[in-house]
């Protein structure tokens, strides 16, 4: 089958590569379309990959990349419980869970001791753990299905951003995990809504989504924006979804008291920000982060059809995958689409 890997050089390449194996307790998926995730660009940025933190070491040869598809389901294994059938249109997690282990059983599963990762969806098929291939619902096309995942991160970022119906929100970053908190919040109550992003296709989109005010930081004061929106107070929440050390500490200089300050994205090992401890003091700051998305792709399912996912979508073949990465490293489109 045809599927983009990452090389042992750190190359994304599409290439021939074996089928998936089955399995009793597995299922095979027929990739629709596969979403590219702002953690993958990370394999082309340096400071991330010369960050990388210690770990198992990585399989010899090749990798399939990808985790935020949808599909058709064409084979389930015989001890399989969930009651798909072959021919059903999902979208999948690309995590597995045990179930048993300490984090599980004390509601953490995203720390699960025995996770499996399922095989990489940058490929014509993939294979799932049983309990990680979700149907979709009636009238949610197998392009929006592939965000399933994505907008599980924004749930699992509203739950803890402590947004409250009425209050204010900054986000910082507009790129897909940006947008998808911003369109989460908005529906959780956030009532005022500052969006911080330097690229103005992705500020104009901010606004179409419902922004009460977009600014460019590059050129524009951000915290006499933010007063002026909080009439000098500072926000209720203030979440960094850009993944800048620099950005991400700017929250401290917009947040109001007794504020939570989440930060909602990847940064390179080793980073640190500064943050006083007579200031958190001062203010009853409450500072978050997340990981991935324990719990949350049920309420995920039930919101593809309510927010407005399609205008964030572009496709490409697989076959363009090195070309579309380069173009979101550039800021161009928000969340594009490889199609097998």
């Amino acid at each position: 089958m045809k599927a983009a890997v990452m090389t042992e050089d750190r190359e994304i390449k599409v290439m021939d590569m074996p089928e998936p194996e089955m399995a009793p307790d597995k299922i095979k998926v027929k990739i629709a379309y596969c979403g590219i995730c702002g953690s993958e660009l990370h394999v082309l940025d340096p400071d991330f990959a010369a960050s990388r933190p210690a770990g198992p070491p990585r399989p010899a040869g090749p990798r399939i990349m990808g985790h935020e598809a949808s599909g058709t389901v064409v084979e389930i294994g015989s001890e399989v419980k969930s009651k798909l059938k072959v021919g059903q249109k999902v979208a999948m997690n690309f995590r597995g869970y045990c179930g048993n282990c300490y984090y599980c059983q004390n509601q953490m599963e995203h720390y699960c001791e025995n996770s499996v990762h399922n095989t990489g969806s940058y490929a014509e098929y993939a294979v799932y753990n049983d309990g990680a291939v979700y149907p979709l619902p009636e009238g949610v096309s197998l392009e929006v299905g592939a965000l399933l995942e994505p907008v599980s991160v924004a749930v699992h970022a509203v739950d803890a951003a402590n947004i409250k119906p009425g209050g204010t929100v900054a986000i910082f970053g507009a790129g897909p995990i940006g947008l998808l908190i911003q369109e989460v919040a908005l529906i959780a109550g956030a009532a005022k809504l500052l969006v911080s992003e330097p690229v103005a296709s992705r500020r104009e989109m901010a606004k179409k989504l419902g922004a009460t005010v977009v600014v460019d930081p590059l050129h524009e004061d951000l915290e006499a924006a933010a007063k002026k929106l909080t009439d000098g107070r500072g926000f209720d929440t203030v979440i960094d979804a850009s993944g800048k050390i620099a950005v991400a500490k700017q929250a401290l200089n917009i947040i109001d008291n007794c504020g939570t300050i989440l930060w909602a994205a990847m940064y390179p090992q080793g980073a640190e920000i500064g943050v006083s401890p007579q200031y958190m003091y001062q203010k009853e700051l409450t500072i978050r982060s997340i990981f991935v998305s324990p719990y949350c792709f049920t309420r995920a399912l039930n919101l593809l059809p309510v927010l407005n996912l399609e205008p964030l979508i572009s496709i490409k073949p697989l076959d363009k995958v090195n070309e579309a990465f380069h173009q979101l490293i550039k800021g161009e489109g928000i969340k594009v689409l490889l199609k097998p």
